[in-house]
């Protein structure tokens, strides 16, 4: 008897902080107003150390005809437009989160914010899965990762961020995730790293 409730001290906390680092690979963040119910499709890894570069998640959700009827009738007024709620913002300690805002229009330039941390690639690089995930130049760490999306989901989120009459923001922890909308797709691209 004894011997069980000293396991139960060491389980029950651990089981606490497992289960808050999996809420935090969550998609929070992502506007209420999108009604995203149907994930299509996620890769996902999740590791209780971190953060540290070695959680990421790649999901795509079924984005509903008439929010993406609106998206793509009003554009990127309506998607500013969004309620952000500045206010659940942590930073007083630790990481922080925020909601994803600044929306802007596609095709996604190669810029700073895709990067990680936004470490410098070779000349001449762009926006892509592998830019988007990986640390550093010659880092081949995320490859088993981006290896496990299906070749569908990652064509059309590469068509989705090249191509006009889409859009995207980063948000989410420490503002560095991502998410891209597609209208005319009726998809919405959720990537997470730390």
């Amino acid at each position: 008897m004894i011997q069980s409730r000293d396991k139960n001290r060491f389980w029950l906390p651990l089981m606490a902080v497992l289960a808050m680092f999996v809420a935090s690979c969550s998609s929070s963040w992502l506007p209420a107003e999108f009604k995203l119910k149907r994930v299509l499709h996620q890769t996902k890894t999740a590791h209780i150390v971190g953060p540290g570069g070695i959680n990421q998640s790649f999901t795509v959700y079924e984005l509903p005809q008439d929010v993406a009827t609106t998206i793509a009738d009003k554009g990127l007024p309506y998607l500013n437009s969004l309620p952000t709620d500045d206010k659940k913002i942590s930073t007083t300690t630790g990481p922080w989160w925020g909601p994803f805002s600044h929306w802007q229009a596609t095709p996604v330039p190669a810029e700073k914010a895709w990067l990680r941390y936004g470490r410098d690639l070779e000349n001449g690089w762009k926006p892509s899965l592998t830019s988007f995930y990986i640390s550093y130049k010659g880092d081949n760490t995320k490859n088993d990762f981006i290896s496990m999306i299906p070749p569908e989901f990652s064509s059309a989120f590469h068509e989705a961020i090249s191509m006009p009459g889409n859009f995207y923001a980063y948000g989410d922890y420490r503002g560095v995730c991502l998410v891209v909308v597609s209208p005319k797709m009726g998809k919405v691209f959720y990537l997470f790293r730390d």
